[in-house]
């Protein structure tokens, strides 16, 4: 599944919301949104894994905030992971679902190219076949697995709901910080 698709089913799905919002999507090869805020832009926007689309593994996406002087993504230098900004009930949701997309990858045969890689790097490609057993800790990056289109939507459907609220506690923390002055 290309960046491409993976960004038009997000955009069909949290699109709508995003410009109910007051949001407009920002220029450039991700998928992003940009409203303005006092003298600033809050920015948000998905970008896809850039190691590609593997037809086993499948590939990953996260979701960024920030806020800057510009509205292109990755241009501010107050920024924060959507990971950092859910609640513990959601980050175990989240591994829920992971494990989900996790469990319905097809685990390529032993006649597989990855067979011919040394011991280490074998064992880092089987390994994304495997389950998250542990819960994941609060700041870690954690990104969004996915196989198909299917995996896509039920992740935009996850998202969409958290949204609102991790766009508000993103603001409140970017405050928090100009008034510590960090």
């Amino acid at each position: 599944m290309r960046s491409t698709e993976v960004y038009r089913v997000l955009n069909a799905r949290i699109g709508p919301w995003c410009k109910a919002a007051g949001f407009r999507r920002t220029k450039g090869g991700m998928l992003g949104w940009v409203r303005p805020q006092d003298a600033l832009q809050l920015v948000f926007w998905f970008q896809c894994s850039r190691h590609g689309w593997d037809p086993y593994a499948g590939s990953q996406f996260t979701l960024e905030f920030q806020l800057a002087d510009h509205p292109e993504p990755g241009r501010g230098r107050s920024r924060k992971r959507f990971f950092g900004l859910l609640t513990a009930e959601e980050r175990e949701a989240l591994r829920a679902h992971q494990n989900q997309v996790i469990a319905g990858l097809t685990r390529p045969a032993t006649t597989h190219w990855s067979e011919q890689l040394d011991a280490r790097a074998r064992g880092w490609y089987l390994g994304q076949f495997e389950s998250v057993k542990e819960p994941y800790g609060a700041q870690q990056d954690v990104w969004l697995r996915y196989g198909g289109e299917a995996d896509v939507i039920r992740w935009a459907d996850f998202l969409l709901p958290c949204l609102p609220r991790m766009l508000v506690e993103f603001e409140t923390r970017m405050a928090d910080q100009a008034k510590r002055g960090a």
